[in-house]
C-alpha cells in the first residue's frame, strides 16, 4: 500500500463489518496521533498490521477490545503464533506486538475510550523472561505442558490460516507463478489445455481478441484443475515442488483449495455468506465480493474454494438456474460421476471434480442455456468392470505406447488408461505372439482416439510413420481389440478428459 490510511481504508471497505469490531474512527484517530509526533510510514505500517492481528483475533474469541485481560493478550500472541503465516513467535517480535498494543491501549484511555491499558505490559511481563526467552508457549505458539488450562479456555483457530497481506502477497505470488510458466516446456501444455478449455466453453477456433473474462478463466482452470500432460498433476502442484516461491505458505493454502458447484444459504453481511455445496448439500462459510442482480435463490456459483472452506477467491461465475435447470443439473453430472466410476470405483465428488473440472463446467453452461437440451442418453456394458493394478515396469507394447502418445502430444493419464485396456485385452488374450509389438501398440492408440477423440482417429496415418506397421496388421490387431474388450463408441473403462467432453459435442 501507498501508505497506512491506504491499508486501512482497503481493509474497513473490503468487510465493513470490522468497524464494529475495532472501529475505523479510533485507529485512523491513533494512527493520525503517531504521524503528529513524527513517526515514520513504514514504522506506521508495521504497527497496522498488529492491529490487524488484534482485530482478527478478538473477532474470533468473540470478545471486545474493552474486555480484554491480561490472560487474552497471552492467548492473543499464543493465537497469532499458530495461525498468522507472518508471526513467528520469538522474544523480539512477541515485545514488539506488545508495544504496539500498548501504545495503543494507552492512547483508547487517553480518548476516554477503555477505563484501564495495562493488560498488554502485564501479558508481557508473564510471556517474556529476564534471560530474553519466552514463557508459555513454544516456537509456534502452542502451549507448554502445564497450560492445559489456558489451551482449554483459549480462542477457538480461525477457519484457515491468516495472511495479513493476502492481497499484496497473491499479486506477488501470481507474478512469480505468470514468469515459472514462461518456460518453453510448458508451451506444450498450453496448447493442449487451451484445446479443452475451448471445447468446454463451445468456441470451435480461438479468436484472436478474447476477452478478459476468457483468459481469467482459462488461467483459473489451468492453475487449478488442469493436469500437466509429463506428471499428471496440477501446474500448481508443480509449482509448489519447484518454483522457490517467496510465499510458500500461501502455496500450500492454495494447492489445498478445491472446486466447489454450491449456492448462497444466508447472507451474514456484504462479502460473507452460509453456503451449500450444490452436490453434496455440505454447509461452509465463504467469503467473496458478490456481483450481479438476480435473485440469490435462483443462483449457482462456480469456483475454487480455499483457506479451509473459508473463501472463494480468484474466478467465480455465477449462473442463473430455475429449479427445473436445477434439477437437470444435478441428474446429468451424477450420470457423468457414475460414467466416472467405472473406470475409478467409488470415486467421490472431489475425486471426480478434481479430474473433470471441465465437464462440470461445460454441463453448467448448457443446462443454464437450454436445460431440456442437455442430457446424458449413454448406457454402458461395463458397470460392474474393475480395473486391476498396473506394474510398475511397462512391457515393450507400452513403452512404445508411451511413445506413440507423447509425441502425439497427449500425456500420462492416457498412457494409464491404454495400459489399462491392453491389460484388459491380456487378461483375455494372453497369447499375443501373432503380431510385433509395434502392432499391438499402434492399435491400442488408434482404438484410444476412437473413443475419446474421432478428429484425432480420422489422423491415423501418423501410426504408420511411427514404427512403419503394416496396414493389414494394424487393422486386425485394431480389430481384434475391440471385439475382444467389446468397446463402446465413448466407453467409460478408457474415457479421458477430451472424451468426456465429447460426450456432449452434439449438444448446443
Amino acid at each position: 500500500m501507498a501508505n497506512v490510511y491506504d491499508a486501512i481504508t482497503a481493509f474497513y471497505n473490503n468487510d465493513p463489518g470490522w468497524d464494529q469490531v475495532l472501529p475505523r474512527a479510533d485507529v485512523e484517530a491513533y494512527f493520525r496521533h503517531l504521524a503528529w509526533h513524527g513517526v515514520p510510514d513504514p514504522e506506521l505500517q508495521h504497527q497496522w498490521e498488529h492491529l490487524v492481528m488484534l482485530c482478527i483475533y478478538i473477532e474470533n474469541a468473540e470478545l471486545t477490545v474493552e474486555e480484554l485481560t491480561e490472560d487474552d493478550i497471552v492467548d492473543l500472541v499464543s493465537w497469532c503464533g499458530r495461525n498468522v503465516v507472518e508471526f513467528k513467535v520469538s522474544y523480539d517480535s512477541i515485545r514488539d506486538l506488545l508495544d504496539t498494543l500498548g501504545s495503543f491501549f494507552v492512547f483508547l484511555k487517553q480518548q476516554g475510550r477503555l477505563q484501564n491499558a495495562l493488560a498488554p505490559y502485564l501479558a508481557r511481563q508473564q510471556l517474556l523472561r529476564d534471560d530474553g526467552g519466552v514463557a508459555i508457549i513454544d516456537g509456534f505458539g502452542n502451549y507448554l505442558p502445564g497450560e492445559e488450562e489456558r489451551e482449554a479456555a483459549g480462542a477457538p483457530p480461525p477457519e484457515g490460516r491468516v495472511f495479513l497481506n493476502a492481497g499484496a502477497s497473491l499479486r506477488g505470488l501470481m507474478e512469480e507463478i505468470h514468469q515459472f510458466f514462461q518456460k518453453e516446456e510448458f508451451d506444450t501444455d498450453f496448447q493442449h489445455s487451451l484445446v479443452l478449455y475451448e471445447q468446454a466453453l463451445g468456441i470451435l477456433e480461438l479468436e484472436e481478441e478474447c476477452g478478459e473474462d476468457f483468459w481469467r478463466g482459462y488461467w483459473d482452470y489451468f492453475l487449478f484443475d488442469y493436469h500437466l500432460l509429463e506428471e499428471d498433476v496440477t501446474p500448481l502442484e508443480i509449482f509448489r515442488r519447484t518454483g522457490s516461491s517467496a510465499y510458500p505458505q500461501l502455496v500450500n493454502e492454495l494447492s489445498q483449495g478445491f472446486l466447489a458447484l454450491f449456492t448462497i444459504e444466508e447472507v451474514l453481511d456484504e462479502n460473507r455468506f452460509v453456503c451449500r455445496d450444490f452436490l453434496t448439500g455440505e454447509l461452509y462459510y465463504l467469503s467473496f465480493p458478490l456481483t450481479g442482480t438476480d435473485p440469490l435463490e435462483d443462483r449457482v456459483f462456480l469456483g475454487h474454494v480455499f483457506y479451509n472452506r473459508s473463501m472463494g477467491m480468484n474466478w467465480l461465475q455465477s449462473y442463473t438456474l430455475k429449479p427445473l435447470a436445477r434439477k437437470r443439473l444435478l441428474e446429468v453430472l451424477e450420470a457423468c460421476r457414475d460414467w466416472y466410476d467405472v473406470q475409478f470405483p467409488g470415486a467421490d465428488w472431489g475425486e471426480f471434480l478434481s479430474r473433470q473440472a471441465l465437464v462440470c463446467r461445460e454441463v453448467l453452461r448448457k443446462v443454464s442455456k437450454n436445460p431440456a437440451a442437455c442430457r446424458f442418453p449413454y448406457e454402458t456394458r461395463h458397470r460392474d468392470y474393475v480395473p486391476g493394478p498396473l506394474p510398475e515396469k511397462m512391457t515393450p507394447v507400452e513403452k512404445m505406447v508411451q511413445e506413440i502418445v507423447l509425441v502425439s502430444g497427449r500425456g500420462e493419464y492416457d498412457i494409464r488408461l491404454i495400459r489399462h485396456m491392453w491389460a484388459d485385452f491380456k487378461d483375455l488374450c494372453p497369447h499375443t505372439g501373432l503380431y510385433e509389438p509395434q502392432v499391438w501398440a499402434a492399435a491400442l492408440v488408434e482404438n484410444f482416439l476412437e473413443i475419446n477423440d474421432k478428429r484425432a482417429a480420422r489422423q491415423k496415418p501418423f501410426l504408420l510413420e511411427t514404427f512403419g506397421v503394416p496396414h493389414r496388421d494394424l487393422t486386425r490387431a485394431y480389430m481384434e481389440i475391440r471385439n475382444q474388450l467389446k468397446l463402446e463408441p465413448s466407453d467409460p473403462r478408457y474415457l479421458d478428459e477430451m472424451g468426456f467432453l465429447m460426450l456432449f459435442s452434439k449438444f448446443v
